[in-house]
């Protein structure tokens, strides 16, 4: 996991760094400034193709890893990231030449009429890029998914003294891990003032035979506590989800909610794997 997420942050500072170059070289004062010589307006239009291509692409690699939201967040972050790195090296470039010595480029003559449609095109282009940013960013808010506990199937309930909300951690079919064990992940969290009170919760399928045998911990400590567990093959509708709440005075105190009201997707997985190959619905 470290090294993929090491790997991914490799690639977008590969993607962003020269992409924002590319664009700082396609402006007459940071081409000189960076460059110590003007180009050629055929250059300056390579150079911003390219480093637009180069941010796309960016953001399209970012989205694909991270999903729309976080992979868009992704994208804005590195791209001021290094935007502030050439900042900051351009204070120190060795090439640039002093101010007495800069060249001064003549203007060229052109007519209203062509100098008007060059900035109305330009205008235009830098108008269409920020509806689209817009536009994307608008997307990516709108496809950000709901925190678990604060969806409309969470579950709110009290145990014992302490109040909690309790809900799966995403609506999708169990995942299969190591030796093809089904594993499905879940999510706890309890009010403010009982926190402090509580030393363990665990959660397990069917009702523990003991106090020893409570099921899976919960790990991490208020906002939202966490685990996943493994899902018996005779999972059922009707299966029971304990969940075992330890306080720190030794109070021990139980609740259970049937599999198909904590997670239908699940029960519906199950359902799926009994049957006969071949079957029709």
């Amino acid at each position: 996991m470290g090294t993929v997420f090491t790997s991914e942050h490799l690639l977008m500072a590969g993607l962003a760094v020269p992409g924002m170059l590319a664009l700082v070289a396609a402006t007459d004062r940071h081409a000189e400034h960076l460059l110590g010589r003007f180009y050629s307006t055929r250059s300056r239009v390579l150079a911003r193709a390219v480093g637009w291509l180069l941010l796309c692409i960016a953001l399209a690699l970012s989205v694909a890893m991270q999903g729309m939201g976080v992979g868009f967040t992704w994208w804005l972050t590195w791209l001021g990231a290094a935007a502030l790195a050439w900042v900051f090296t351009f204070a120190h470039w060795a090439r640039q030449p002093p101010a007495r010595d800069r060249p001064v480029r003549a203007t060229p003559r052109v007519s209203v009429d062509v100098a008007s449609s060059g900035m109305v095109g330009q205008r235009a282009v830098a108008a269409g890029l920020l509806v689209a940013t817009a536009l994307v960013f608008s997307i990516g808010l709108v496809r950000v998914q709901t925190p678990p506990l604060e969806r409309n199937d969470a579950l709110h309930g009290t145990i014992g003294p302490w109040s909690f909300i309790f809900a799966e951690a995403d609506r999708q079919p169990p995942e299969r891990v190591a030796m093809d064990i089904p594993m499905k992940e879940f999510r706890l969290r309890f009010c403010d003032d009982c926190d402090p009170q509580i030393r363990q919760a665990t959660l397990k399928v069917n009702r523990p035979r003991n106090a020893r045998a409570t099921g899976m911990g919960f790990m991490g400590q208020r906002w939202e506590r966490r685990t996943e567990i493994s899902l018996p093959n005779t999972l059922n509708a009707q299966s029971e989800l304990w969940l075992t709440v330890t306080g720190k005075d030794g109070s021990v105190y139980q609740t259970f909610w049937r599999m198909d009201q904590v997670s239908p997707a699940t029960v519906a997985w199950f359902e799926q794997q009994r049957r006969p190959y071949g079957s029709v619905q």
